[in-house]
């Protein structure tokens, strides 16, 4: 029996949203090409980084349709095993961000006093310094490396998600289901994982989904100063940083298919992102009817 959508709901809206569903899409050919790179290509041992000095700067041609890098990889192999570091690293930046940010701002909003006092200096001390600057300084003092530049964007991107959920519990706290839990003599802890928690949820999801463009962006960057990926593994901002050199010297294509690579992703997680926001809030539904 096919399931039904039920009209009104939020999937119902997502799916009448083209351009969300066609970057979905996008997404999960993308994701696909990651996942089964060695499959989808004959030359997956240099998307692993294995050179071939015999093929090493061939301009897009059939048999290599993005050309070969300064090794002789193949620039597609690289790309289909870039998007597993790429794409990972976006979206476990933003998992760990809302997994450390998400239940501290929930829990300072509802306990309030000292509690929210201390936690939110602590995130004013974050997001005092720009997120970038403070990446760059975290992985740097940590060491080059996929992990390293993971934990270091993870460690700038937490404190907006507290502050979201902490605006989102505010609002809650003090309504009546919530009031009458108390005076019922609910623990603390039960009311925030069962009643706080899943109902601020739906904001921190959509802006997670927003944010993951924007982290692959960022971890891109590190990676293009040396502060991410290290060799012989593919990442696209790696691709960009090896290939930058050669761009005017006519060897175009080094840099100029990743860095679209890196364009088109992150633009669909951000067209993807404002079709689940414009989805789950009623008020936006009307706007776009």
């Amino acid at each position: 029996m096919r399931a039904r959508v039920e009209v009104g709901s939020t999937l119902w809206y997502l799916l009448r949203d083209r351009v969300a569903l066609f970057s979905l899409a996008f997404l999960i050919l993308v994701a696909l090409a990651a996942v089964f790179a060695p499959l989808l290509t004959p030359y997956a041992a240099q998307g692993m980084g294995d050179p071939d000095l015999a093929a090493k700067f061939r301009s897009p041609s059939i048999e290599h349709p993005f050309g070969t890098d300064g090794l002789g990889r193949d620039q597609v192999a690289r790309l289909m095993f870039g998007a597993r570091r790429s794409l990972s690293m976006g979206v476990f930046v933003v998992v760990a961000a809302i997994a450390i940010g998400a239940p501290l701002g929930t829990i300072a909003g509802y306990l309030g006093g000292w509690v929210d006092e201390v936690l939110m200096r602590i995130t004013d001390i974050f997001l005092a310094f720009p997120p970038l600057l403070l990446a760059i300084a975290i992985a740097a003092a940590l060491g080059a490396s996929y992990i390293n530049a993971l934990a270091a964007i993870a460690a700038t991107w937490w404190p907006w998600y507290a502050r979201l959920a902490r605006s989102q519990t505010l609002s809650l706290r003090e309504r009546a289901y919530i009031e009458a839990a108390r005076s019922i003599g609910v623990r603390d802890r039960v009311i925030i994982m069962r009643h706080i928690f899943p109902n601020i949820m739906t904001p921190i999801v959509v802006q997670g989904t927003l944010d993951v463009g924007t982290a692959i962006l960022v971890a891109a960057g590190l990676s293009f100063i040396g502060l991410g990926t290290q060799a012989p593994y593919a990442d696209w901002g790696v691709m960009i940083s090896d290939g930058r050199l050669f761009f005017l010297s006519g060897r175009w294509w080094l840099s100029t298919f990743p860095g679209l690579a890196i364009f088109f992703t992150a633009m669909a997680f951000n067209f993807l992102g404002d079709g689940v926001r414009v989805a789950a809030d009623p008020r936006l539904r009307r706007i776009q009817s």
